[in-house]
């Protein structure tokens, strides 16, 4: 279920220190014959990211666990591979866009998560609308001044912004059941989110920031999560267990007004929480195959994937 956070990390060793440990990068062939990158993948080690890379490409915010009690969040510089751990950080994280400051929720000690920012500068951490119930997966706005969030503040998890500037806070949707994963187009005049229609049935919906009106993207009878924007707000990309057993997700992408479904990977374990790099040939997303972690599938003009030579 999209409920569970399934993409928490598992780390046989910590990441210490700036720049003190390094990925090794390698290559592998998805089933659907897309070539995949390892981004953050190793033998033993899972990691997981949620939208994590700066707005020049060029830095990967990644979260890790240990265990429910051991967790923390480095970013990964995808040039030299180097690691630079964020102290007081236990997730994945979000850049603004300005690159000053990263936004998420960190685990405290109660279990719950609180909103949260991150000064790079200064390693300054501070709360977000912080409310005792459980707020998570925040992003930005495309000016850096609200951050986007779900909250169970108000008994089910619900679509909130919070206005640095006015530190106004606002729901946008309110319903029974379990809305998350929220994103800003790439212009704000929508916000994309997903919501759980019933067992294990999700739906992709947007919501218009102009007027609040929401409507529906996805009606398939399985899960449709985890979406986000392409850099021209023309494709979305998301998961889906359409034709395949519940849980075992892919990636797919569509044109923004939910046509044109079409499939990237076709693996047998869940792959989600795509994304796009901000010049558009690249696609990040997390993945539960063997090799468990952070992939990156390089795009054509098209956004066709790149397959392997026969």
């Amino acid at each position: 279920m999209l409920r569970s956070l399934p993409f928490i990390a598992v780390v046989l060793l910590a990441f210490p220190g700036h720049g003190q440990s390094k990925s090794n990068n390698s290559t592998s062939i998805d089933p659907g014959g897309c070539v995949l990158d390892h981004i953050a993948v190793e033998p033993g080690i899972r990691q997981y990211q949620y939208d994590g890379l700066s707005f020049d490409g060029k830095r990967l915010a990644i979260g890790w666990e240990r265990d429910e009690e051991d967790r923390g969040t480095y970013i990964l510089d995808l040039e030299n591979q180097e690691r630079m751990n964020l102290s007081g950080m236990n997730n994945g994280a979000v850049f603004a866009p300005d690159g000053k400051t990263l936004v998420n929720s960190v685990y405290e000690e109660s279990g719950k998560t609180d909103i949260v920012e991150y000064e790079l500068k200064t390693g300054k951490i501070t709360t977000v609308a912080l409310h005792p119930d459980w707020d998570w997966l925040a992003s930005y706005s495309s000016d850096g001044n609200t951050i986007l969030f779900n909250s169970y503040r108000t008994g089910s998890s619900d679509i909130y912004t919070y206005n640095k500037q006015t530190q106004q806070l606002k729901r946008w949707t309110d319903f029974d059941g379990y809305d998350a994963h929220a994103q800003f187009s790439p212009d704000d005049s929508k916000i994309l989110f997903n919501r759980h229609e019933g067992g294990s049935d999700y739906n992709l919906y947007v919501i218009d920031t102009s007027d609040g009106q929401v409507s529906q993207l996805t009606e398939d009878k399985t899960e449709e999560g985890y979406g986000s924007w392409s850099p021209d707000g023309k494709t979305i990309a998301f998961a889906s267990d359409r034709d395949k057993k519940p849980g075992t997700g892919d990636i797919y992408l569509m044109d923004a007004d939910g046509s044109n479904i079409r499939q990237l990977t076709d693996m047998d374990t869940k792959d989600g929480y795509p994304f796009f790099s901000p010049d558009g040939r690249y696609l990040y997303f997390n993945s539960l195959r063997e090799a468990q972690g952070v992939y990156r599938i390089t795009l054509d003009d098209e956004l066709n994937c790149v397959k392997a030579k026969r």
